[in-house]
């Protein structure tokens, strides 16, 4: 094992002794409940709290660091970790200057650093093991404006700067827990790469924004919102800072969602899709095909509630589709899960989550990618959290034999807000 594993590794260990301390104290402390772990975070808040509280001053500062192993199968088996430190703000414009109206500016950087490419040893052709992957950056992000307006038919509003995608499109909260990347952005409608282009994304989405603009509308149980972006994302290498793409192309995103309750439990159903104007390689010629479209829906629905209404158990469903098979690569997929709020007695705010998510793959012929992940979010106080998940990945191969060999990968995630 090298030095930066036992690194990774000891701080994990380290983190759980703190995990357990914090466990075993935590039925003496209930008589002093407002302590350090009921805050947001573990330093900032505090500190606007006693000296700014009201300057609408929102500071972001988190660390997630990540340990994978692929115990069995795939293509080889070891093990890397990864971190991610993200910075950010959000300054209320309206209470800064007194005036209502006014709106927000914001801001996210980050910074991301792996041992290596865990995906190269499991061999999946469709999934990555985690949602914060992405090439070794420090990169500016999000950088925006945003309002909103109430009216007798609404509530209006619209965000504008550098954005991503992913932010304000096909996710769904239930979907959310997971750690495996598929279970946020949708490759079907997300995973794009420009033609020609060495890698640029056509599409804006984690770790990479472009310019764009939102608008969104809410009345009731009924909200819409569409997007308008450049065409052109970047490309993910370490040498882009966040601002290295073409201003060329239009990306188009739309989403409809209707919030509503079934037998007094609450659910929601979402259809989108996206269109973009530029060229894309066709996986069977090598040649270039212009414009691509594609479509999404998805379900949340809660199971079982108590008698204040909080939920215990709920689920999701996503499927999506492009006709665009010889483009995408990835012309339909599914996933679907389950989310169990606390699970545990005196553990209200974990949650135990079990995922399955399927894609099928073109080129040349039709063939599968399918996972199914199991994970349990642990919150330790509302700053600090703990998350091992179990992946198994059904389709995963072996580099030399090129034959199936099912990857069994354990990992465990550590976030604390600063």
């Amino acid at each position: 094992m090298n030095n930066a594993n036992k690194i990774i590794i000891s701080t994990i260990c380290g983190i759980t002794s703190i995990v357990s301390s914090v466990f075993a104290q935590e039925t003496e402390n209930k008589a002093d409940s407002k302590n350090w772990q009921d805050n947001e975070s573990l330093l900032i808040s505090p500190v606007i709290e006693k000296y700014t509280p009201d300057s609408g001053f929102s500071p972001v500062a988190s660390w997630t660091g990540e340990f994978w192993s692929n115990l069995s199968g795939g293509n080889k088996t070891g093990s890397e970790w990864d971190s991610l430190i993200t910075l950010g703000f959000e300054q209320d414009i309206s209470k800064l200057a007194k005036n209502d109206g006014l709106g927000s500016i914001g801001m996210t950087a980050f910074w991301y650093t792996q041992s290596a490419d865990i995906m190269a040893r499991i061999g999946s052709a469709g999934h990555a093991a985690s949602n914060i992957f992405s090439g070794e950056m420090v990169r500016v992000f999000e950088i925006y404006y945003k309002n909103e307006f109430e009216t007798k038919n609404g509530t209006f509003g619209f965000r504008v700067g550098q954005l991503a995608a992913d932010e304000d499109f096909m996710g769904m909260d239930y979907s959310d827990l997971f750690l495996n990347a598929n279970l946020g952005a949708i490759p079907t409608n997300a995973g794009m790469e420009l033609y020609g282009s060495n890698g640029s994304w056509a599409f804006s989405q984690y770790a990479l924004a472009t310019l764009g603009a939102t608008l969104y509308w809410n009345n009731d149980n009924f909200d819409a919102i569409v997007g308008i972006y450049n065409g052109d994302a970047g490309r993910d290498v370490s040498s882009n800072h966040g601002f290295d793409y073409d201003i060329k192309n239009v990306a188009v995103w739309y989403q409809l969602g209707y919030n509503y309750q079934l037998f007094g439990l609450g659910g929601r159903a979402q259809f989108g899709g996206n269109y973009h104007s530029g060229e894309f390689e066709n996986k069977y010629t090598g040649e270039a095909e212009r414009g691509f479209y594609s479509f999404y829906f998805g379900l949340q629905q809660d199971f079982i509630a108590d008698k204040e209404d909080n939920v215990i158990l709920g689920g999701f469903v996503r499927m999506a589709y492009t006709p665009e098979e010889k483009i995408s690569g990835c012309d339909k997929y599914i996933d679907c899960g389950i989310n169990w709020f606390g699970p545990l007695p005196s553990r209200d705010d974990d949650v135990l989550g079990l995922a399955f998510s399927g894609m099928r793959l073109g080129e040349d012929n039709y063939h599968y990618d399918n996972l199914v992940e199991l994970t349990y979010r642990a919150q330790i106080t509302k700053a600090i959290a703990i998350q091992p998940t179990f992946q198994t990945y059904l389709n995963a191969k072996d580099e030399d034999t090129c034959k199936t060999k099912v990857a069994y990968v354990f990992g465990v995630r550590a976030e604390i807000n600063f």
